[in-house]
């Protein structure tokens, strides 16, 4: 009955609610403490995400850093938490935190968060501060793509091609064939070749998404209530079956950290990430396998602005 009610209470949107049905689960033995903690700080950060959106500032702070420090590997809770800091100006709590939730699982949304610590440094600067990151998981792919965008929007393209190494061939993905396309386009390739590797990347597996553990949904982001099935705490970022997996269109294509560098770059004539053109045409040479699985893409969300290097 615990279940039930604490399910039907996070349904409501009642964290209060659910907080205290989980208290009194742990107090009657009725849950492990590891299970509690983690459970606890998927509703303290949904107290957070409802204090935002409330303009309670403060509560949502002292909400996020909670969730953060009683499940640090909770990725939503590690970005709140950072965004809190350094709302707070303590930037180098800001990073303790996103450091640690990046050995557990890198994830492109702690990328981002990283990113707005320093918002204005150059791309250069940016290379070296997130070596503090890329350094904790350094042959996960994530954490590949990371350095290959870092390395696209300083310009410098054979580093960025190393860094993406063997990617697109041993686990080929949306992004990191958008990637070798901004790289080729970067080293002055062909818009043939170019227009190849858009036309790829709409053929290939999207990559990780929030995916529910109980009925297999994607989300575009993450949610403590599934939204098909309702059940609780069980999105888990992973790859979905290659049934379910289509790559969206348009901007969403593009690299999240290259964005803001087209204005740089674009002046001195070397433009260094797909165009909204470029994909729009490579959609139509793509080939009728791209078609055939719009209707059953899921909707995504896009952060391609997040992560940017400074002016």
């Amino acid at each position: 009955t615990g279940d039930t009610l604490l399910k039907l209470q996070a349904n409501r949107e009642d964290w209060s609610g659910a907080r205290n049905t989980l208290s009194t689960k742990l107090k009657h033995g009725q849950i492990p403490r590891d299970l509690h903690k983690r459970r606890d700080a998927v509703l303290a950060l949904s107290e957070a995400k409802e204090d935002i959106a409330a303009g309670r500032t403060q509560e949502a702070q002292e909400s996020a850093i909670e969730a953060n420090r009683l499940s640090p590997d909770l990725i939503p809770a590690a970005v709140m938490a950072a965004h809190a800091y350094l709302d707070q100006g303590k930037k180098r709590q800001a990073s303790r935190v996103l450091r640690k939730a990046w050995e557990a699982q890198p994830h492109p949304d702690l990328a981002a968060a990283f990113a707005a610590i320093e918002p204005d440094e150059t791309p250069q600067q940016r290379i070296k501060r997130f070596g503090a990151l890329t350094r904790l998981q350094p042959d996960h792919p994530e954490t590949r793509m990371l350095l290959a965008e870092l390395n696209v929007a300083a310009e410098d393209f054979p580093q960025a091609r190393r860094s993406l190494g063997d990617l697109v061939e041993s686990e080929p993905t949306a992004r990191s064939v958008t990637l070798m396309a901004a790289i080729e386009r970067g080293e002055g390739a062909s818009d043939s070749v170019v227009k190849g590797w858009l036309a790829r990347a709409l053929t290939v597996p999207r990559g990780p998404q929030w995916i529910c553990e109980n009925c297999q949904h994607i989300h575009a982001s993450w949610q403590p209530v599934c939204n098909n099935c309702g059940s609780f705490d069980t999105l888990e970022w992973k790859t979905p079956p290659m049934s379910e997996v289509a790559m969206p269109g348009g901007v969403q294509m593009l690299p999240l950290i290259v964005g803001a560098t087209e204005d740089r770059t674009g002046a001195r004539g070397v433009p260094t990430v797909a165009t909204r053109s470029d994909i729009e045409e490579a959609e139509l040479v793509s080939d009728d396998s791209a078609d055939s699985t719009a209707s059953n893409r899921p909707e995504t969300s896009t952060r391609q602005d997040t992560i940017t290097a400074g002016p």
